[in-house]
């Protein structure tokens, strides 16, 4: 053989073996992905008829804080489940003595029937106009809540500086039939931040934050209600002592409209 042909030879044989066939290979790719969003659940009384206990606010955390409940939610009277009236009636009726005549109801109107009496020993009853109200909160993430003065009427000697308010939380109790708050953080009550002793302060502010949470309401696993906390309302007229004569007459309303939110 040639050398040539040796050559060619040593040239094939060095192509062959530097051809490698690789084994057959296939991928699966798999991307486990999970998604929660924050939740804001608030509940008391369906503002359309009253029914009890409803959750009318389920807030998520989008860029919009949507609600996906079109209703509208009015606060129960603390320690009921009962819904909160359109409005709040006057004093007791009177009282002789440590006797109070009337129906009792609250409020002084034509269902009250007095018989004469002694001035001497008749005053107005001492018990505080007071209007005490609640809503519940549950949620899987940090959230705060607005208050803001959305209408008011106002006539004859009072005015809306004449109301005293207040706000706080509750972590945990009884609500007529229902116990709450067995499943909740009980440490959320310094997030209170409400600026107003009045409602006149708070007609002059706006919407203002009352409440900022850094964590959700749910400690432990347990149902809406078990995860839920309270939030206290109060509204008075006048001293703590109650009414008197001296104040004068007239009216005093006002909607406080409570707004959760995902900061």
């Amino acid at each position: 053989m040639s050398f040539r042909k040796l050559l060619l030879a040593g040239a094939a044989l060095a192509v062959s073996t530097a051809t490698v066939v690789a084994p057959a290979q296939a991928s699966i790719i798999d991307r486990p992905h999970f998604k929660v969003l924050g939740v804001v659940i608030v509940w008391g009384a369906d503002d359309s008829d009253g029914s009890t206990p409803i959750a009318t606010d389920f807030v998520i955390d989008d860029v919009n804080d949507t609600d996906l409940i079109a209703a509208d939610g009015r606060t129960v009277l603390t320690g009921t489940l009962n819904a909160t009236a359109g409005s709040y009636g006057g004093f007791s009726a009177l009282s002789i003595g440590t006797t109070e005549i009337g129906d009792g109801d609250g409020d002084l109107d034509d269902l009250d029937s007095f018989g004469a009496f002694d001035v001497t020993t008749a005053s107005i009853t001492g018990d505080a106009m007071s209007h005490d109200s609640n809503f519940f909160v549950a949620s899987n993430t940090a959230f705060g809540i607005t208050a803001e003065l959305t209408d008011s009427t106002v006539s004859g000697d009072f005015l809306l500086s004449d109301v005293s308010y207040s706000f706080g939380m509750t972590p945990n109790g009884t609500n007529g039939t229902l116990t709450f708050g067995g499943n909740a953080f009980d440490d959320l009550a310094p997030s209170i931040t409400n600026p107003h002793t009045t409602l006149d302060d708070m007609d002059a502010a706006g919407a203002t934050t009352v409440y900022q949470s850094t964590v959700r309401t749910a400690e432990t696993t347990g149902n809406i209600v078990g995860q839920s906390v309270r939030f206290d309302a109060s509204y008075s007229l006048g001293p703590a002592a109650g009414y008197d004569l001296s104040q004068g007459a007239g009216v005093v309303e006002a909607t406080v409209t409570y707004t959760a939110f995902v900061p």
